[in-house]
């Protein structure tokens, strides 16, 4: 069955970098990790940008013997500027998808159902639920753990199993079911095996 995403929430979309310094990732480490490497690059700039002149035996004349430093201080700079905007990035987009639910709430594992089935899709599973009323609260409550476990690096000591890097939740076309999918097959087999031991079942009203 195809489907119509209103929910994307995938890995790693944010890069940066700087002359001299591995990439920055806004995935590769938590937001409180970001802040204290940017505090550490930023200690460090000041640090070499204090130190005092080279002295050198001999100087070439006009050859400034100082400038290494300088670069060095300006790379730990803009290094410290790009851990702070991934930080910035991943706490606004727990912000952004968590905006309708209390912040002492967000680490609570969203209730997959109730549910009467669930079905295999490409990439994980389908969802359906036993009222349709409940679908887009379900997703709107997805959405924000999958945030809240991103902006913490998918730390699963912190956050449920189910939430981990690329995973996507989006709406199936059936009004009453949901779609939670990846790219990635492996993740794709971990939300069929994590799903099912999460979903709530109840048994379908007979008409």
């Amino acid at each position: 069955m195809r489907s119509v995403s209103v929910v994307l929430a995938t890995g790693v979309v944010f890069l940066l970098g700087c002359a001299g310094q591995e990439l920055v990732r806004g995935d590769d480490m938590s937001a409180t990790q970001h802040r204290l490497e940017a505090q550490r690059e930023a200690a460090a700039a000041e640090k070499a940008g204090a130190a005092g002149p080279a002295a050198p035996v001999a100087a070439p004349a006009g050859y400034d013997w100082n400038a290494e430093r300088r670069r060095e201080a300006e790379s730990r700079r803009e290094h410290a500027r790009q851990h702070a905007a991934a930080a910035e990035f991943l706490e606004q987009f727990e912000d952004r998808e968590c905006r309708h639910v209390p912040a002492a709430s967000r680490a609570a594992c969203p209730l997959l159902g109730p549910v009467v089935r669930i079905d295999d899709v490409p990439g994980g599973i389908r969802a359906t639920f036993a009222d349709a009323r409940r679908v887009p609260t379900a997703i709107t409550e997805m959405r924000c753990h999958y945030a809240y476990a991103r902006s913490r690096h998918f730390d699963e000591a912190i956050g449920c199993p189910l939430y981990v890097q690329g995973v996507e939740v989006r709406q199936s076309l059936d009004p009453r079911a949901i779609e939670i999918v990846s790219r990635d097959e492996h993740i794709g087999r971990l939300i069929r095996e994590r799903g099912r031991q999460q979903a709530v079942f109840v048994r379908q009203a007979r008409r």
